[in-house]
């Protein structure tokens, strides 16, 4: 009996001394002196063990000295990921900060936004200037009905540094603000515009901007560039349709790290028009700004309840390259355990890369795995091979046959209209998209990649007006 009580309390003693304490403790000094936190708003904590939620976990300053502190209790080894809060939703810019609970009790200190630079300040006058030209040419922009600002840490990342049409140039939008600054200040800034189908953000990172000496001497900066820093190497020449597939096997709530019961419904969100971002939080009422995905075979799904969502997403001509975005599982479902924001935590989001001259591919993501994804099933540009105007439709063997897992198409149409090519697996299911668009009377030729596929027959169709004509081809890999 002795020895059963004795190692109960090894035991006992053993996990209390895992479990440690780590006191939080942020300086609002700098912030205060700025002008950007005002000494009285709430300061929180919010991060992977308190569910990301803001104001779970609200700091005090006992002792007036502008640093707010908070003890919380873990076990060592913990990993935690964290942002510090400022007022109601002023969470800091910088990327998630990480700290790994040690054995003993700790300390973690920091400025807000990790930034203690600060000297007395003196006002300049700082014009933004945004070339809108790639975003009004898309239709993703509405001059007579969009808002554009200027959004930072210099103005609590607020939509009221509105800017205005140029006199000289409408693509260009401008707007100069007052701001109290000191030589060698970083400040972090992005544009968004506000329209009826809600907020449009540029993509991460921010942008930051360090105040010279000349600034301060002149008494006034100027900021150009256009909206997403976009050229015409740095935006798709056509519109680009994405297979975005995602495999919700095994997925798990990052709310509370426990597997879904089922999953019943994924939702697509994300920086790139057609994409958005739900408002903070991501209410159910914002189911409106999300992309339904499916598992039934339809909407670009290939294969029916085999637990990958998946659709068809269309971004428009002149789209950044660069495309962020994030599922939610179980949206408004009381399956969603707690909120739709549930496959990572803030700030942790999937990319893929286009290039100018595609036309389609496919994602294939795992809930949860974050981070730049590889396209796979590409297509790129469909090529106008100017050699006339033929009398008849025509779809030429794909060239070479086999191949792997590269191959090229020619089609020619005798008059203008929707073309549409798509290639087919032998169960009939879509897998990839190489045409769907207007095109002129003419003849093209069309590049395949199927990277993505496994070895076997094909099969691709033509449809345009009333003309529909398939083929066969192999892929040996």
């Amino acid at each position: 009996m002795k020895q059963i009580f004795g190692l109960f309390l090894f035991i006992l003693f053993a996990n209390f001394a895992l479990a440690q304490t780590v006191e939080f403790q942020v300086d609002m000094g700098v912030q205060a002196a700025k002008g950007q936190f005002t000494i009285g708003d709430p300061v929180k904590i919010a991060g992977n063990f308190n569910e990301w939620n803001n104001g779970a976990d609200v700091m005090t300053d006992t002792d007036g000295d502008t640093i707010y502190t908070i003890t919380k209790t873990f076990n060592v080894g913990d990993t935690l990921f964290f942002k510090f809060i400022k007022g109601d939703d002023g969470w800091e810019s910088i990327s998630n900060r990480e700290y790994i609970v040690p054995a003993g009790n700790s300390t973690f200190s920091a400025y807000f936004n990790d930034d203690n630079q600060y000297a007395v300040p003196d006002s300049i006058d700082v014009t933004f200037s945004c070339n809108m030209e790639f975003e009004i040419v898309s239709g993703r922009f509405n001059p007579s009905t969009d808002t554009l600002s200027v959004r930072g840490s210099f103005n609590g990342w607020g939509a009221n540094s509105l800017l205005f049409q140029s006199l000289t140039d409408p693509n260009i939008y401008e707007g100069t603000f007052r701001l109290y600054t000191f030589e060698g200040e970083v400040f972090s800034y992005k544009y968004a515009y506000f329209g009826p189908e809600g907020t449009t953000w540029e993509n991460d990172p921010n942008k930051t901007y360090t105040v010279t000496g000349d600034d301060m001497s002149f008494g006034a900066a100027f900021i150009s560039r256009t909206f997403n820093d976009a050229t015409l190497s740095t935006v798709t020449n056509f519109a680009v349709t994405i297979k975005f597939t995602v495999d919700m096997t095994g997925a798990v709530s990052a709310i509370n790290q426990q597997p879904f019961t089922s999953i019943d419904d994924v939702r697509l969100c994300g920086a790139n028009a057609p994409l958005k971002w739900p408002d903070g939080g991501w209410p159910n009422a914002d189911s409106t700004k999300t992309i339904k995905l499916y598992d039934n075979g339809t909407n670009g799904d290939v294969t029916a309840g085999d637990n990958v969502w998946s659709r068809d997403v269309t971004f428009p001509q002149y789209s950044p390259l660069r495309i962020q975005y994030k599922y939610g599982a179980n949206w408004g479902l009381p399956s969603n355990q707690g909120g739709n924001d549930n496959e990572n935590g803030v700030g942790a989001d999937h990319f893929i890369n286009l290039t100018s001259n595609m036309i389609s591919a496919t994602v294939e993501n795992v809930f949860g795995t974050m981070g730049d994804h590889e396209l796979v099933n590409v297509v790129t540009d469909v090529r106008d091979l100017q050699n006339g105007t033929p009398v008849t439709y025509e779809l030429s063997q794909n060239y070479p046959n086999p191949f792997n897992p590269s191959t090229m198409i020619r089609f020619a149409i005798p008059q203008e209209g929707m073309v549409n090519i798509k290639i087919f697996n032998t169960l009939g299911q879509e897998v990839a998209t190489l045409v769907n668009e207007y095109r002129n009377a003419g003849n093209y030729e069309v590049d395949f990649n199927a990277s993505g596929l496994t070895s076997g027959i094909y099969f691709y169709t033509i449809t345009s007006n009333n003309f529909t004509l398939t083929k066969k081809m192999m892929l040996l890999k």
